[in-house]
């Protein structure tokens, strides 16, 4: 039977990340929980409950600094590719499995989604072959958070991979951990990387979009939300990407 490692990335929220790993004890694989620079406690809660369950196939990768979706999966796959995986399932934090994901296809996903025109697999729950990296690469880093599974899927899909959705039974806390950004930081990131996507409709609407913030910022409307996205506009065409420098 193929190896399969699971990859599960946290930022802080360690009560979602027990649960998950909880579901994933009667699984036959290795788990690895990449801790993106979570505060020191939540870091230590997995690091317990590891420990405590004497879970030998759990471990954790402990990174430096918040690498987002892209960057701190990219960092769990490549440490599984490393230890020998055929399959990597990479698994938000707020997902529960009730069994293990599986399918025929190159890319399985627990949910799908169309997004500017573009059909996708959700990053929440991806069972990705082996072959899949090796062919085209990782996540987009520049990405940070949002869109990077849209194009994941579109380079996989023109690599000639197939994508097909599971039928596992599962929970999800729809965006249980990126909510807690807030709106002006989840806009700044939906509008520079649809940017990025080439979100077709984006490109020549940017004068009106950007007309449209200056003046809800001159009545005084939602300021901090229209300044975000005139970064993610601005940050875009610059070619500054990764993490939101405020």
């Amino acid at each position: 039977m193929a190896k399969v490692s699971i990859i599960v990335l946290q930022y802080n929220q360690s009560d979602r990340t027990l649960a998950c790993l909880e579901s994933l004890k009667p699984l036959n694989a290795d788990v690895i929980v990449v801790d993106n620079n979570s505060e020191v406690q939540h870091l230590k809660n997995v690091e317990f409950w590891i420990e405590t369950n004497k879970a030998s196939s759990f471990q954790v990768l402990a990174s430096r600094e918040n690498l987002g979706y892209s960057g701190g999966n990219n960092l769990g796959i490549k440490k599984a590719l490393a230890d020998g995986a055929e399959q990597i399932l990479i698994l938000n934090n707020d997902v529960v499995l009730q069994e293990m994901v599986s399918g025929d296809a190159d890319i399985v996903g627990l949910e799908a989604g169309r997004v500017f025109g573009f059909d996708y697999l959700s990053g929440a729950g991806l069972l990705i072959k082996r072959k899949v990296f090796e062919k085209i690469g990782f996540f987009d880093e520049r990405y940070f958070l949002y869109y990077e599974d849209v194009e994941f899927c579109q380079r996989a899909r023109n690599a000639g991979f197939t994508l097909a959705l599971a039928t596992t039974k599962f929970q999800h806390a729809v965006s249980a951990t990126t909510r807690t950004l807030g709106k002006a930081d989840l806009l700044y990131y939906h509008t520079r990387n649809a940017l990025l996507l080439q979100n077709p409709r984006l490109p020549f609407g940017k004068l009106w979009i950007k007309l449209k913030q200056h003046i809800k910022i001159m009545l005084g409307r939602e300021v901090e939300i229209s300044r975000a996205i005139l970064q993610g506009i601005h940050d875009y065409d610059h070619h500054r990407f990764g993490m939101r420098i405020k």
